[in-house]
């Protein structure tokens, strides 16, 4: 697919000046095929935005369709879209912004038997799902079909984003995958999607926008990708964390697309402020770690070791396996990040994360702010 020069120069000359991008970029642009997993919150800017630059063909994959409840985040709908296909609806209002781009339509949901055909004739994968299951499917079918998965999660006022099986030309190998950060899902139970733990509608628009710029860098093979790093984001306090993800070269792959191994997650992960409190009041053997950053330590601690996430996989040696761990943070995310991050070095850890973070713990126990643990 060339480029008419003339309608490229007008539409695009905000981008084509960059010498990142210049001609031959604009050229890769529309010759990539991207295709969205999600036209929700995160897959809606996606789509307007590698629309918007020029992308050639889009492929979005949904099977839902446009609820009221929907229109607070998702920023590609309209009041007239309720009780459309997403697909449908989004095919018409990227066309709207760019008709010159070709729009894949995919009403269905991806499964064992329908991953590998709908991924194989795209260059980039962009996870936009709210989903363990999708999410473990589409890292194994980007695995099998060595393409990148541009990934991303959001719950409240939270969000990560990676780019997992990158292709680097220094090395000649592919990066990290999904599974190296998280080798199999946690129980349901566990886990909760936007409709179940709410979101702020900016949450999944920020955290979009990083993706569809993880997309465009992998095209213009410019910058650096998120390969081998997981950008963290608490839009609260607005706090970055960059955490370091290594491949697991010892992790068994897994038996089938989607499939699960061993657990990474156990009921026993999760500590309760009342067993924590217990166990300092009698002076157990553990090592407590606060995983936030330096600023949020002083403010605030129950002690203990400060070992910010971003840093947990690096100062491994600082950790103590031979006595229980207990991590924490604010409320529970960065923790639970941690513990799955050691759990993948030291499996037969005994780890924890602290239910609710310091949060719960200061509110049942306000007095007890100055326990250390060593």
């Amino acid at each position: 697919m060339q480029c008419d020069l003339k309608t490229d120069t007008s539409r695009y000359a905000r981008q084509i000046i960059l010498s990142e991008v210049g001609a031959l970029g604009q050229q890769r642009l529309k010759d990539s095929k991207v295709l969205v997993v999600g036209a929700g919150g995160l897959g809606c800017p996606v789509l307007l935005y590698l629309a918007g630059a020029g992308v050639g063909t889009l492929g979005i994959v949904d099977n839902d369709i446009v609820d009221l409840s929907n229109l607070h985040r998702q920023i590609l709908y309209v009041m007239a879209d309720v009780g459309e296909l997403k697909v449908s609806a989004a095919k018409r209002r990227v066309n709207q912004l760019n008709p010159d781009i070709v729009v894949d339509t995919f009403a269905t949901t991806l499964n064992p038997d329908n991953v590998l055909s709908l991924l194989a004739s795209y260059d980039i994968i962009v996870d936009a799902t709210d989903n363990f299951d999708t999410k473990y499917l589409i890292s194994d079918a980007c695995v099998a079909g060595e393409k990148p998965m541009v990934y991303a999660s959001i719950s409240q006022f939270e969000g990560q984003v990676s780019v997992f099986n990158h292709y680097h030309q220094a090395t000649q190998e592919r990066g990290p995958c999904f599974r190296d950060l998280f080798e199999t899902p946690p129980p349901p139970h566990l886990t909760q999607n936007c409709a179940q733990a709410g979101v702020l509608g900016v949450i999944p628009g920020l955290l979009g926008c990083f993706q569809a710029n993880e997309v465009l860098k992998l095209i213009l093979q410019t910058g650096e990708p998120l390969s081998g790093k997981l950008l963290s984001i608490d839009c609260l306090d607005n706090t970055f964390h960059l955490l370091s993800v290594h491949k697991n070269r010892n992790r068994l792959p897994a038996p089938t697309l989607g499939a699960s191994t061993t657990p990474a997650w156990r009921d026993s992960d999760w500590l309760s402020p009342d067993n924590l409190h217990d166990w300092l009041e009698s002076q157990a053997p553990l090592q407590l770690v606060d995983v936030r950053d330096s600023h949020e330590h002083l403010h605030a601690s129950l002690g203990g070791r400060l070992i910010p996430l971003k840093d947990i996989l690096d100062r491994r040696q600082e950790l103590d396996t031979t006595r229980r761990i207990v991590f924490y943070c604010k409320s529970g995310v960065r923790s639970k990040a941690a513990l799955l991050a050691v759990r993948s070095i030291h499996p037969h850890a005994e780890l924890f994360s602290l239910e609710g973070g310091i949060e719960r713990y200061l509110t049942t126990f306000p007095d007890n702010a100055t326990l250390v643990a060593p």
